[in-house]
């Protein structure tokens, strides 16, 4: 008989992160999993105990029989790896499709979920902790304002948002590229889906969300691209997931 699975997923189900993680899992077709609920809106994830898990004080984090881990796009990688015998190839077969997996994960962590964030905090999580959507500022974040570097996290002051200043590519401009790539692609990485294109669905998603799924929809191949991601039975059952 096999061994009980042991992996525990510390997060939220309706985190965009924490998604990340778990539609790697079920691309990968890893059953009984655990979702050990770490409740933001009550500060559990900036408590001391939980601090020993994640010192950063973040979701998601993975812990199994092998590794304790931290960041969602690691964890969804490494899930990839130790269940690489089952489930979807999330990371091509071949040296070259591995290297362009990798160079569109870092596209997508760079310079594609950045700017959405900024609509996201404005949107979305400003909301969840009582606080009032600026409109303007949710307008400018929509058309260029992103954040350099990795986004800040949605749980930190609102007051850390005065930061979130400098420019990069505006969204608008990335998608442009998306645009062209995905005329002769079907998927980021080539002819397969992948890493690349699963780490994109959560913050895509959310764009339906704050009402600015125009984003997607106004561009032609970006959009048969994400109706060929999203309807994939492991997203559409953690898309669900609340």
């Amino acid at each position: 008989m096999a061994a009980a699975n042991t992996t525990k997923i510390y997060g939220l189900k309706i985190s965009t992160c924490t998604k990340r993680v778990l539609t790697a899992l079920e691309e990968k077709n890893v059953t009984g999993y655990e979702v050990v609920t770490v409740d933001v809106s009550k500060g559990e994830h900036k408590s001391a105990e939980f601090k020993k898990k994640q010192p950063f004080g973040l979701i998601p984090k993975l812990e199994d029989d092998q590794v304790e881990l931290f960041e969602s796009r690691a964890i969804a990688r490494y899930v990839a790896e130790r269940y690489a015998d089952q489930g979807t190839n999330l990371l091509g077969p071949t040296l070259k499709e591995r290297a362009l997996v990798n160079q569109w994960l870092e596209v997508e962590s760079q310079n594609y979920t950045p700017p959405i964030f900024g609509l996201l905090t404005e949107k979305v999580y400003k909301l969840r902790r009582g606080l009032t959507t600026d409109e303007a500022k949710a307008a400018e974040h929509k058309a260029k304002v992103s954040v350099p570097g990795r986004p800040v996290h949605s749980v930190w002051p609102v007051a850390m948002l005065v930061f979130v200043v400098a420019f990069i590519t505006p969204l608008s401009q990335v998608l442009d590229v998306y645009e062209a790539h995905l005329a002769s692609h079907d998927f980021l990485a080539g002819s397969f889906y992948s890493l690349a294109d699963l780490v994109h669905l959560p913050y895509t998603a959310m764009l339906w969300v704050t009402g600015d799924s125009d984003l997607i929809t106004t561009q032609p191949n970006v959009n048969k691209w994400w109706e060929r991601i999203s309807s994939r039975p492991a997203w559409q059952k953690v898309w669900a997931m609340k």
